[in-house]
């Protein structure tokens, strides 16, 4: 009768672990993928995430990147699917002339990994990225694109008005 009694407790504590253990991984994957529950980040570093300037580098750049891992929910790819659109249709001859870059970067690919330090990165972002001279001068992680996620032109609205104050900006 005893060796029952222990192997049913030994049978229950391994199931409330094995329970607690995969609501711990989901949690993570939850606030990773809803930065809502993450803490702001801090102000731009001056000197991070320098491109290398070149004799065809505008004056003003302004680059848009979306940043994301090797786990792409559907949400992420619609955050990106949504940028993308939301730039090329706004602003296509910003881009045309480099005015304003788009890009697509995996942070964990191999060289990539800087840039979760440089903008404080915590989930898939759009950050804004302003360059004078090549140098960049601030920047803007646009982390109300999550809460906007459900109103397609809303998060398009958001979009195209924070590169636009970037691109006029001084």
């Amino acid at each position: 009768m005893k060796s029952k009694t222990i192997i049913r407790t030994l049978l229950l504590a391994f199931v409330v672990v094995s329970a607690a253990a995969l609501i711990s991984q989901e949690l993570r994957r939850h606030s990773e993928d809803h930065p809502a529950a993450a803490p702001a980040p801090a102000p731009a570093p001056s000197s991070t995430a320098q491109p290398e300037a070149n004799a065809t580098q505008p004056a003003h750049q302004v680059i848009a990147y979306y940043f994301h891992g090797k786990y792409r929910c559907p949400n992420c790819l619609k955050i990106e699917a949504y940028a993308r659109e939301a730039i090329q249709n706004a602003f296509a001859e910003e881009l045309k002339d480099g005015l304003l870059q788009w890009q697509v970067i995996n942070v964990e690919e191999p060289g990539n990994q800087h840039f979760v330090q440089d903008y404080q990165l915590y989930t898939k972002s759009v950050i804004l990225s302003d360059l004078h001279q090549g140098r960049q001068t601030r920047w803007k992680n646009l982390d109300q694109v999550w809460t906007f996620l459900p109103d397609q032109a809303a998060f398009m609205k958001y979009v195209r008005d924070e590169v636009r104050a970037y691109l006029t900006a001084d």
